[in-house]
Parts: C-alpha cells; sequence; structure tokens
C-alpha cells in the first residue's frame, strides 16, 4: 500500500471517479457512513472508519471525532492517514465539527487535505503519476484548510454585532501603479456569486491593472450602477450611458435614448481637459464607429493640440474585434469587459468598510436609489423627461464623486456640466459652476443636486445667480423652511430627497 485516504463528503458527486484511481494507484480508502455507502454501491473497496479504529461503542459524537483519528493524521504511526478528502455540509445544516477537525488534525500532522473537488483533481493525477504529491503542493492544500476552517468559523459568528473578521482570496497581483513604494499590490475576492463584481471583468487588451485602476473602476462602476437604477426606477427604462472620470470621479457623463454615440459624445465633452489619462465606462458594445470616437477627435486637437483622448481605462459590457485592434494599439489601456453591464444594478451588501489606523470601520452600505416619487415638494408635472434626465445625472454625480465633501453637480440636457465638492458647500457649488464655466457650458436652465442638506442659502444663491432653475438636495438643517422659501420666490423648482439619504457614500 502507498498511502491511504480519508473519504468524508457531504458531495460525493466525484467520489467513485477518485476513489477509483486510488485504488489503481494502489491506496487504501476508508470513509465515513454515506460516503462508504456510495463508494460499495459502485464495488469500490472501501472500509467504513468505525472499523478502522475498531470500536463499536458509540461515544454520542462522529467516529471522525476518536483519538485514534487524531493519532492517524498527526502521528507516524502504523495506522498512518496521508490524505484527507473532505466537503464539509453548509452552515444553513448545523456546524460540521468532525470535518472541520480533520481537515485541522491533517493540517497539523502534515498530511495532504483536501477541501474541494478542484484541488482532488489535481491531487489524483500527481498521485496516478508519482505516487504522492510534492511538497510544494501539500503545503498549499494545508494553507487552503486552515483558510476554509477560518473562513467557516468567522461565518458562526458573523452576526454577532460586536465582531467583524474579513476574508479575500488573492485573485492576481496588481501592477505597481503611480507609487513605486507601494509595493506589492494584490486584488482579493471576497464575493463570488456577484456578476458585476471587479472580478467578473474580462481584460481583452492591456497589460494588468494597477492598484489605481482597480479603485477607479469601482467608483465609475458604483456610478454606472446608481444611475441605471435611477433611470429605470423614474422613467422606466435604462438609456445609453457613458461615464467619463478621473481618480473614479465623473467629470462627464452622457446619456442618450437615441444612439450610444451621442452618449460618448457628451461624456467626452463634459470636461474634455480633465478626462485626459482617464476612465471610461458604458452600458453598451463598444463597436469600431465608437472606438474611433473614443481613440482621437479632431475638434480636441484644435483646442488642445492633441487629438487623443488618452484613456487609460475602457470598460463596456463588449468590444468588438474592430475596437480591440482600435483601442488596444496603445499597452497602457485597459480594455475590460463584462455582458453583465447591459444591465447594472447595485448590489446590495450588509456593511461597507474603510480601513484606518489601528483598525476599521463599519456601516451600512449606501444602497438608495433615487425615487422621485418619495421626494417632497415634486411636481412631475414641471419635469419633462429631459428635466428628469439631468435630474438624475445630477444626482447621482453629486451622490457618488468625492472632491473633498459636500459635491454639488450641475446637470443639463442629458450632460454633466460640472462638480465640485469643498470644505462649504458654498465653495463645492462655486467650483462646479466654475468648471462648468471654464468648459463652456451654459447654466441657464439647468439642474443642480448636493449631497447635503443646504445649511445657509449662499450656496443656493449662487446656484441661482448662475442660472439653474431646478435641483434636488436632501432635506433637513436648521434653515430648512428658509431655503425652501427662497427657491421658491425665485421660481426654482427645488426637490427634496428624505433626509436620512445623504450621500457622503465615498466616506
Amino acid at each position: 500500500m502507498k498511502g491511504r485516504a480519508l473519504f468524508s463528503l457531504y458531495d460525493t458527486s466525484r467520489a467513485v471517479e477518485f476513489a477509483e484511481q486510488l485504488i489503481k494507484s494502489d491506496w487504501e480508502i476508508i470513509g465515513s457512513d454515506e460516503t462508504v455507502k456510495v463508494l460499495k454501491a459502485n464495488n469500490i473497496p472501501v472500509s467504513n472508519i468505525t472499523d478502522f479504529i475498531n470500536t463499536k461503542e458509540n461515544f454520542g459524537f462522529p467516529p471522525t471525532l476518536h483519538p485514534k483519528i487524531e493519532l492517524a493524521l498527526t502521528d507516524d504511526c502504523k495506522n498512518r492517514i496521508d490524505l484527507v478528502y473532505i466537503l464539509t455540509y453548509p452552515l444553513s445544516e448545523g456546524i460540521d465539527v468532525g470535518g472541520h477537525t480533520i481537515l485541522a488534525l491533517a493540517a497539523k500532522g502534515g498530511r495532504i487535505p483536501i477541501t474541494n473537488n478542484n484541488d482532488m483533481e489535481l491531487a489524483v493525477k500527481e498521485i496516478v503519476k508519482k505516487g504522492t504529491i510534492s511538497k510544494s503542493l501539500c503545503s498549499e492544500y494545508i494553507y487552503k484548510a486552515n483558510y476554509v476552517n477560518a473562513k467557516h468559523y468567522a461565518s458562526v459568528i458573523k452576526n454577532q454585532d460586536n465582531h467583524e473578521i474579513l476574508f479575500g482570496n488573492k485573485s492576481y497581483n496588481l501592477l505597481t501603479g503611480e507609487n513605486p513604494y507601494q509595493v506589492p499590490a494584490s486584488a482579493f475576492i471576497s464575493e463570488h456569486s456577484d456578476s458585476l463584481s471587479l472580478f467578473s471583468l474580462k481584460k481583452v487588451s492591456g497589460e494588468e491593472p494597477c492598484f489605481t485602476n482597480m479603485a477607479d473602476a469601482d467608483c465609475i462602476l458604483q456610478t454606472l450602477c446608481f444611475s441605471a437604477e435611477a433611470f429605470n426606477l423614474n422613467i422606466g427604462k435604462i438609456p445609453y450611458i457613458c461615464i467619463a472620470a478621473k481618480h473614479g470621479n465623473a467629470c462627464g457623463m452622457g446619456v442618450s435614448f437615441e444612439s450610444a454615440e451621442s452618449a460618448i459624445e457628451i461624456a467626452l465633452w463634459g470636461n474634455p481637459r480633465s478626462i485626459w489619462g482617464g476612465e471610461l465606462i458604458t452600458n453598451f458594445l463598444v463597436d469600431k464607429k465608437l472606438a474611433e470616437i473614443l481613440l482621437q477627435s479632431s475638434k480636441r486637437e484644435k483646442i488642445f493640440n492633441s487629438a487623443f483622448w488618452m484613456l487609460d481605462l475602457i470598460i463596456a459590457p463588449s468590444f468588438s474585434n474592430d475596437a480591440i485592434n482600435i483601442l488596444g494599439k496603445r499597452k497602457r489601456r485597459k480594455l475590460f469587459e463584462n455582458s453583465a453591464l447591459t444591465k447594472p444594478f447595485i448590489k446590495v451588501i450588509n456593511n461597507s468598510f474603510r480601513m484606518v489606523r489601528g483598525g476599521f470601520l463599519r456601516q451600512p452600505s449606501a444602497s438608495y436609489i433615487l425615487n422621485l416619487k418619495e421626494c417632497s415638494n415634486v411636481n412631475l408635472n414641471n419635469f419633462d423627461k429631459d428635466k428628469i434626465v439631468s435630474t438624475i445625472i445630477a444626482w447621482v454625480v453629486a451622490f457618488t464623486s468625492n472632491h473633498g465633501g459636500n459635491e454639488v453637480a450641475i446637470a443639463k440636457n442629458n450632460n454633466l456640466l460640472g462638480v465640485g465638492g469643498g470644505p462649504s458647500t458654498l465653495e463645492a457649488a462655486n467650483v462646479a459652476i466654475k468648471r462648468a464655466l471654464e468648459c463652456s457650458h451654459n447654466c441657464t436652465n439647468a439642474v443642480f443636486a448636493a449631497d447635503a442638506f443646504f445649511p445657509f442659502d449662499d450656496a443656493p444663491k449662487a446656484l441661482v445667480e448662475a442660472g439653474c432653475n431646478a435641483g434636488i438636495v436632501p432635506g433637513g438643517g436648521k434653515m430648512f423652511n428658509d431655503i425652501k422659501k427662497y427657491f421658491s420666490d425665485n421660481n426654482v423648482q427645488c426637490v427634496f430627497i428624505p433626509e436620512k439619504y445623504r450621500g457622503f457614500c465615498r466616506h
């Protein structure tokens, strides 16, 4: 006999396949009751674990917890167990003490602990070929077994408010990015069921992303998802959406119900200087024609002496082969696709976290979708479709941006005109207005949005004087009634979001 394996499986779908290969390689199989039944039904030689430990006495706990099993897994004895193939049952069916204990003992004893079918397949291939597995692979499986156990017991306590444990599996290494001293950088996945997670993106061109690319991609993905959800809720349809950003902050956003080309053109010219070297995301296919627009512009060359937009990151549901050839000529430009982007959605998670010195902060995740019917001071008869679209654009950009706090955004004609933040709401409003004017936008009859209530009437006055005649802002503040009166007196249709739904999502 070359080795002995213990099978204890919640999922026995591949038990026969693996057992047959081990038997042919002169290995002995022992198993727990249910697994033994499956193997014997398929004429696989197998011993029940109770026979292996030579006891019939019922101690009131699984035989896998017997001291003789611990000895077989941790000591170099005659009845040594060399490999354990353990597929534990889910927490919804109870706490699998026996299964996780076997994994812990096998890891402690330097045995081969297998926790999933893919790893078992690889291990069996090596055993068939070499009689055992390499030390490096065994070390990897020991690490995985400890990780599985740690994650299991963390799940047992996850609903206790006084404890929090975060887990992630390393997906790949990230490039250095802008700060060479912050090396190494890695991407870790913790959510496998989310079709719109960053790890569901498929790279179709360019070098590997850096830390900054991934952080920025997450930000613009959130902006896209919040806007799509808001359009669907308030208009009943998701339009073509294009968001052009820098450092994860939208500086151009275009929306069109007619054409993807229009959405891209609007987004690129929202703030054409700022998006140089930035990011762009869409909810539609990028074909050859759109790729040429994203690559360069003769109009841009006349204004900035460079025709190229120099976008570093472009994310879309898909790219045509021609589009990849056009945009992929620049190695530093990363193209990512995910078909789920055609129907963007917000993933509601229990909590969001922020690492701080000495620990981390926790709060419920931001998941508010703008619903104009829930707002106060709303007369939708005064809001045509274009006004609603601009309102959603201004709200989502103010709600998801991070320009230093108190974000204010201005939109008009399905186009983001400007956005700003600052220590005060007045400074944020002035920055948004200034950026809009610098990009030759006209704020007359535009819509503003703020991610926090107006504590004074200074910012409202600046926005009204700039030409805005509609807006949306969370209610609240000591001067709330005065602010309402100011807008009313100046014929500004200001919609008030329920007070509890303030922004600050990027804090």
